[in-house]
């Protein structure tokens, strides 16, 4: 096997090759040819793509070569044209026609782009305006025109119309003053709107940063004092707060930063030059703006940008934060006095704290306790205000009173409805009983046409007073982290205020609703105690229907105090006093007929209800006529004066009375002398009538004597043949028989009386003590001298009596 060729590369010269066998050398001389024949086909593509370029490059170089030899033929010829008197020529020339032929019509061209652009402007202006553009735009545009106009009034010749065009620049300068004051107003207005305005009007007036700021505040106050006297809208009072609010928070974010840049801003370029003024439509600054004069074209306003400080700033914003809220709150309370609805009152009231409560995090720098306390003495002043004026409504009801007092009629004033008569035939129970129970109440309660006059008048305080409750009552319940859960730093707030809110604000218009209310109360009833005292020496039949009429409405008072009014019992004393009174008209009818009976029976020589005794020995077991029918003439008083009138309080009153006046009347008996030829009957009857009555209403005792003439006929025709003896003397009857006679009268009188006791027994402690009633009794007894077991029989068979009757006389109960 042959060696492996080397490669021909690595030989040094073309012996070396000849050292290696034939087939090698013939294997390295291929190899060779091949090589050669590769770099051949290289060479040949490498040559064959340059060609064409260097071809191009040929071309290239020939091309410039021509031009190259034109410029030297034109460089030629200036040569040979550019000569020093050729020139200087040429220059004289040129300065003769500047000035006799271009500086005329440059004149003219500068007047009338000038005029134009002037005349242009309100328009554009206007049009800004109408279409509510920048303001920022319409104020370079009234700056353009206010230099135009200054240096067109300048010449020699100005024209005629300059005045109108100054007076209509003014008006749009007043115009675009205003609406640049409504962007300040506005809560709408967002910063870079602010900013635009506060640019515009710093060109207008030509005010510094410091001016801009107080003139921005100036109106924010005056719009925000046009708000909360509004008095057609509740909102208006919640718009000031958050303007209020919102100036805060811009004047801290936009001075001095952001003005200063943007009055920097306006002063980097010369105002021509800004591309806003230079697109604004009907000015056609391309054309006319080389005409308009270099003074105007380079014109950059003069504005101090960085005149006011930080420090400065935050003062002006403290001490107009201070006056503002100042001013605020004194708009609160004028727009809150005008309110009369305690519910409304209450509404803006939790809808302004709240809305306080969320903005205090852009107060800074204010003192929110402080506003918080203003809005809150602001509505409790309303709150105490309207407590009077409801609590002083009081007053009415006193009136009321007294007009009926003073124009009492008796047949009308008193007049009751009957408890069963045309209650079902005359009330509509289609909507249910609701109308029934309001009939069944007027029955019951006596509500007599002028009580309830009375009572609407007082029912309408009531509802007043009641609303106030409820206001106050809610303003206890409500709890403002409700309100503010979506704010984070109002807790330090709401850690101080939550007690003021809830508790103390509350409590202080409760003392107040309750003082109020204890003064007006006790006004009414200083009324009331006049009222009483007027009654009190006035004893016929239209003072007692009146006291009836006080207790009743004084009752229906009573019953309904709203829950603040503090109770008391100093009204006790006059309520006696209207007890007294009617308890004496109630007495004073039955009494004398009582008298009359007990009298007219001294006249009796025979016991009519003797044969009724019962047991051994025989005693009474049933009261006389004479107490059973004043029993019923009593309660039927009652009754007569209403049955609703009769409390506790006055059937003790009427006991008492009763006791006082039977005790002298039950104590008259008949003597136990019996004379033959004397008038024993006759001469005692006469004397008792002609004593001293004892009775509370025996000064006038002709008005019952009068009113009950048929009964007293019933009484008399009643009487046996006996008792009727016309020469008034009791001869036939002898001693013996007469002395059992009056015995059995004083046994029957014990009887009476003790079922008289039983019907007026008194719980109370005081009725331990023996009155002149029980005396009566005492008295008998010892006159009968009865043994203790006949003394208790009467008083169980009394007592037994009287729980079979007592129903008879559930009044005396």
């Amino acid at each position: 096997m042959a060696a492996e060729a080397p490669d021909p590369k690595t030989l040094g010269s073309w012996e070396d090759a000849f050292q290696y066998p034939i087939a090698t050398v013939r294997g390295m001389e291929r190899q060779l040819r091949n090589d050669i024949e590769s770099n051949r086909e290289k060479l040949r593509s490498l040559v064959g793509a340059s060609y064409r370029d260097l071809l191009g490059t040929a071309d290239s170089i020939v091309e410039m070569d021509g031009q190259m030899q034109k410029v030297e033929a034109y460089l030629a010829k200036m040569g040979m044209r550019c000569n020093n008197r050729l020139l200087e020529k040429k220059a004289a020339n040129l300065r003769a026609w500047d000035n006799g032929v271009k500086s005329k019509a440059r004149e003219r061209y500068a007047f009338a782009s000038q005029l134009a652009v002037l005349r242009s402007c309100p328009e554009a202006i206007s049009r800004l305006l109408r279409r509510r553009g920048s303001v920022l735009l319409a104020a370079k545009a009234l700056v353009i025109s206010r230099l135009l106009h200054k240096k067109l009034s300048q010449r020699t010749d100005p024209p005629p119309y300059l005045e109108v065009l100054r007076n209509r620049l003014a008006t749009l300068r007043r115009k675009l003053l205003s609406r640049i004051d409504g962007r300040f107003q506005s809560l709408d207005s967002s910063e870079s709107a602010l900013v635009e305005a506060m640019c515009a009007s710093s060109l207008v007036t030509s005010s510094s940063p410091t001016d801009v700021l107080r003139h921005f505040q100036h109106v924010r106050q005056s719009a925000i004092s046009e708000l909360g006297q509004r008095h057609d809208d509740n909102e208006g009072v919640f718009k000031s707060f958050r303007l209020v609010v919102q100036t805060l928070r811009d004047c801290k974010v936009i001075f001095p930063g952001q003005l200063a840049r943007a009055l920097e801003e306006l002063k980097r370029i010369p105002l021509l030059q800004a591309s806003d003024l230079q697109t604004l439509q009907g000015l056609s600054l391309d054309i006319h703006q080389r005409w308009l004069g270099e003074d105007i074209n380079s014109f950059i306003p003069y504005v101090r940008h960085d005149d006011l400080q930080k420090s400065e700033a935050s003062r002006i914003l403290k001490q107009w934060a201070k006056q503002a809220f100042t001013s605020f709150l004194r708009d609160l309370g004028k727009k809150v006095n005008s309110v009369e609805d305690p519910a409304v009152i209450v509404h803006l009231r939790q809808k302004m704290l709240t809305l306080c409560f969320s903005s205090q995090r852009h107060s800074a720098g204010v003192n929110t306790f402080e506003v918080l306390d203003g809005i809150r003495d602001a509505f409790n002043y309303r709150f105490q205000n309207l407590i009077h004026y409801y609590s002083a409504d009081l007053s009415k009801v006193a009136s009321a009173i007294e007009t009926l007092l003073e124009d009492w009629e008796s047949s009308v004033s008193d007049a009751r409805p009957s408890l069963w008569k045309g209650v079902s035939a005359s009330i509509n129970t289609a909507s249910g009983g609701k109308a029934l129970r309001e009939a069944l109440s007027i029955r019951a309660f006596g509500r007599t046409e002028q009580v309830r006059t009375v009572l609407a008048a007082y029912t309408a305080w009531l509802d007043s007073i009641r609303g106030l409750e409820l206001v106050v009552k809610e303003m206890e319940e409500k709890r403002w982290a409700e309100d503010v859960d979506s704010i984070d730093d109002v807790d330090d707030i709401l850690e101080n205020k939550q007690l003021q809110l809830n508790e103390d604000d509350p409590h202080l218009l409760r003392e107040t609703l309750r003082n109020e209310l204890q003064q007006n109360v006790q006004k009414l009833r200083e009324a009331m105690q006049y009222h009483v005292e007027s009654l009190e020496d006035d004893h016929n039949d239209t003072a007692s229907r009146k006291a009836v009429f006080l207790l009743r409405v004084w009752r229906e008072i009573t019953n309904q105090l709203p829950a603040t009014c503090p109770n008391s019992e100093s009204e006790a004393d006059f309520i006696l006093l209207l007890h007294v009174q009617v308890s004496r008209h109630a007495l004073f009818a039955p009494f004398t007929r009582c008298r009359q009976r007990i009298t007219r029976a001294l006249h009796h020589n025979k016991l009519q209800a003797r044969i009724l005794w019962e047991g051994e020995p025989q005693l009474p077991v049933l009261p006389s006529p004479l107490a059973f029918r004043f029993l019923h003439d009593l309660v039927k008083a009652m009754i007569g004066c209403g049955v609703d009138i009769w409390t506790p309080q006055a059937t003790r009153i009427l006991k008492h009375q009763v006791r006082e006046a039977l005790a002298p009347v039950m104590s008259k008996l008949p003597e136990e002398e019996a004379q033959v030829n004397g008038h024993s009957g006759e001469d005692r009857g006469v004397r008792d009538e002609n004593e001293t009555p004892q009775s509370p209403e025996d000064a006038n005792p002709q008005t019952a004597e009068n009113g009950n003439n048929q009964e007293e006929k019933k009484d008399v025709t009643q009487q046996p043949e006996e008792a009727q003896n016309p020469n008034g003397n009791i001869s036939s009857a002898q001693p013996g028989p007469w002395k059992e006679v009056v015995r059995d009268m004083k046994i029957q009188r014990l009887f009476d009386l003790l079922y008289i006791q039983n019907a007026l027994r008194i719980e109370e402690p005081s009725s331990s003590q023996q009155d002149d009633f029980d005396s009566v009794q005492s008295s008998i007894m010892k006159s009968l001298e009865l043994p203790d077991r006949h003394v208790e029989r009467l008083r169980t068979d009394a007592e037994g009596y009287w729980k079979r009757t007592e129903l008879l006389f559930a009044l005396l109960k």
